[in-house]
């Protein structure tokens, strides 16, 4: 009798989603994305590459990113375009197809959640963050991004799946358990898109009230400590603008993959809906889409990338694409932040009419 219902289970997943009925613009749409996506992230990993200037902790997360954008474009969507049309019939060839676009949608929500604690911690905990935090640690985290992710997309191919017997047809909505697309669904997309949402808040929260007491400070004060708080300022404008750049790209991300996440979800949870099959073609070009946007948005809001990418496609000196702005310092980025803070910090423990300690050399040790 199991036999018998898994074998009208096949025949009826056949009736419903013939084998090699082939969706000529979804096909030709998924081609061009994956197009712009390998080109895009592939160039964004040279200019981290080629660019010294890129090699701060944050930019870290936008290369993992990239990677796993990079391997959307390579791998993700070509075992898309397989399963639109129920291959591979293999049953553990399926369920590594189907799983490995969840692999990398969960490194990349994985990542986003790391790059907003990270930005979380350098604006409302700057010294302790600079105290604590390295490139090596922003590196191992990202290694626990990717292991995690792996763990959780791979899930299906693990055991946890609807699959009974072989297959002859590879479809995702017939291969996946409903159980485990609800418990991904809130895992990791409404779970981690809650958390981040309070974070950023919460920044944006902070840094106002901050904002507002430094000018009202500033305002009152004049000399070498009005100063110090104005360069403070600028500072702590650098981050934000980083912060608001980065919570775009949390924003995007989450436009594109909730859809069809969303899609999935109700169709576990209630099983004789299913959404058009134009809907869902839509919510995947657009969740691929995301890969591709990216990134545009890294060129377009993150300056130091944008000049390392003009500088990688039309030959440009990096001072010449950067400005004096960025070059007319010998310090990094980094080791300038650090001081800025160490001097932030001085300016507020040791009053005006006192002698500071971060004068002269001190500064500098």
């Amino acid at each position: 009798m199991v036999a018998g219902s898994a074998a009208g289970a096949v025949v009826a997943a056949n009736a419903t989603y013939p084998v090699m009925e082939i969706n000529i613009p979804y096909v030709v749409s998924e081609v061009a994305v994956a197009f712009i996506a390998v080109i895009g992230n592939l160039l964004v990993i040279l200019a981290f590459r080629r660019e010294r200037r890129l090699r701060r902790r944050t930019n870290y997360y936008i290369v993992s990113l990239a990677a796993a954008d990079l391997l959307v474009g390579l791998l993700g969507i070509p075992c898309a375009l397989l399963t639109s049309v129920g291959l591979p019939p293999h049953k553990h060839v399926c369920l590594f197809t189907t799983s490995l676009l969840v692999v990398l949608c969960t490194i990349s929500i994985f990542s986003l959640v790391a790059v907003s604690v990270d930005r979380y911690w350098a604006i409302l905990y700057p010294m302790g963050y600079s105290r604590n935090v390295r490139t090596k640690t922003a590196i191992g985290i990202i290694c626990v991004c990717w292991v995690a992710g792996g763990i959780v997309g791979f899930l299906p191919l693990f055991g946890w799946n609807n699959v009974q017997g072989e297959i002859s047809s590879c479809f995702f909505e017939e291969v996946m358990s409903p159980q485990f697309l609800v418990f991904l669904y809130f895992a990791t997309i409404i779970g981690p898109a809650t958390v981040m949402a309070a974070f950023y808040t919460h920044i944006y929260t902070v840094v106002l009230k901050q904002l507002k007491q430094m000018v009202t400070v500033n305002g009152t004060s004049s000399g070498t400590h009005g100063s110090m708080l104005r360069v403070l300022g600028a500072a702590r404008k650098r981050e934000v603008k980083a912060t608001q750049n980065l919570s775009i790209i949390v924003l995007f991300f989450m436009v594109c993959w909730i859809p069809l996440y969303t899609i999935n979800f109700f169709q576990a949870y209630y099983p004789p809906w299913h959404a058009p099959s134009t809907v869902t073609f839509c919510c995947i070009i657009l969740s691929h889409l995301n890969s591709a946007g990216n990134p545009l948005l890294y060129a377009y809001h993150l300056r130091d990338f944008r000049a390392a990418l003009r500088s990688l496609l039309f030959g440009l000196t990096p001072e010449k694409v950067v400005g004096r702005e960025n070059t007319a310092f010998q310090e990094t980025p980094t080791e300038q932040r650090d001081r800025l803070k160490r001097v932030s910090s001085a300016s507020i423990l040791y009053p005006r009419s006192s002698p500071s300690p971060c004068s002269g050399d001190t500064v500098a040790a």
